[in-house]
């Protein structure tokens, strides 16, 4: 019988195998005395992650990736005829991870479960290929990996590629990266994407560049925090998520008019530590509310583990219950 504890028990996927990673219920503990080369508490104050993972009922990564093996396999044929994933995959010493290497920094970190997102790929084959993993994965893994898909709706026949994918349990579509695939998320693609997304009750996980900073490879082809504010304006009754912070989008919800026009717009905190200082997230949450943060860690690219540590250091404790795992919960269930 499923425990009603579980963060995911209430959620309604089919085929779910009640034995599937019972284990991941215990994972906190079990995760409590792993460390990440040598040195799991990065931080100077506050509870060590141990401690911390025990006093949540709920953790969820927000944000990480999968490839199937065979994409890590073909990194550099792929890379040659795809310039979105050649910029941040190019480079033989990027980590591409499978859904073992996940899994493993689940039960290492003491995270009970992860939204694993898909790449922004130009090609219909490389699209198809990563969604049937993702969904072969998830399927297996019920309790720990939730898929949300990709989809390039600048490809002729996109739709069906997107309904096969939430009909076999996508709960979502990301990390949509419009800039590398070109087409409009303002225009007819964008359109149609959140009328596919409203009518299936799926949520959209945007890729967000913030504009100034240094540069770094994935920093192109995402939404300015004007276009993440307007394209979640445009659909209102679709939930969508601004990855990294939103690029900032969430000091603009300071303008009551903003606020009020994206009810439906919620922030994940991956890679926050590479870009922002130890006190971003506080603001963050001064300025967008708690109820719209979701702690993610974009692995591999970070660890979920020292990374919900750093994301809480400083919150308080409904505060970081919330964006541990509670309002992912609610995106999904």
């Amino acid at each position: 019988m499923d425990d009603p504890r579980h963060p995911l028990a209430s959620c309604p996927f089919e085929d779910v195998d009640g034995a599937a990673l019972d284990a991941l219920a215990t994972l906190r503990l079990r995760g409590a005395g792993c460390f990440l080369d040598g040195h799991l508490d990065e931080q100077p104050h506050g509870l060590s992650l141990p401690h911390l993972l025990r006093s949540l009922s709920v953790t969820i990564d927000a944000h990480t990736h999968l490839f199937p093996p065979s994409q890590a396999r073909d990194r550099e044929a792929i890379a040659s005829r795809d310039s979105g994933f050649a910029e941040i995959y190019g480079d033989p010493k990027a980590t591409i991870a499978d859904a073992p290497a996940l899994l493993a920094a689940l039960r290492e970190d003491g995270i009970e479960a992860a939204i694993a997102t898909g790449f922004a790929f130009a090609g219909e084959r490389e699209v198809a290929e990563q969604n049937e993993y993702l969904l072969a994965v998830a399927a297996e893994t019920p309790r720990a990996i939730v898929p949300f898909s990709t989809v390039n709706p600048a490809l002729a026949g996109w739709e069906r590629e997107a309904e096969r994918a939430l009909a076999q349990g996508a709960r979502g579509f990301g990390e949509l990266r419009p800039g590398t695939q070109g087409w409009d998320p303002l225009g007819e693609a964008g359109r149609r994407l959140a009328a596919l997304a409203e009518e299936a009750g799926a949520a959209l996980i945007w890729h967000s560049s913030e504009p100034v900073g240094h540069r770094y490879p994935g920093k192109e082809g995402g939404l300015s925090s004007a276009e993440l504010i307007e394209v979640a304006t445009a659909a209102p009754r679709v939930t969508m998520v601004g990855a990294h912070l939103g690029a900032g989008a969430s000091f603009y919800l300071s303008m009551p008019e903003v606020r009020a026009a994206v009810p439906n717009l919620l922030f994940d905190t991956a890679a926050a530590s590479l870009l922002y200082d130890s006190g971003t997230i506080a603001r963050l949450v001064a300025t967008a509310g708690a109820e719209r943060v979701l702690f993610a860690s974009d692995f591999p690219l970070r660890r979920p583990g020292p990374e919900l540590k750093r994301t809480l250091e400083g919150l308080d404790a409904a505060t970081g219950e919330a964006i541990a795992g509670a309002n992912a919960r609610r995106l999904l269930c």
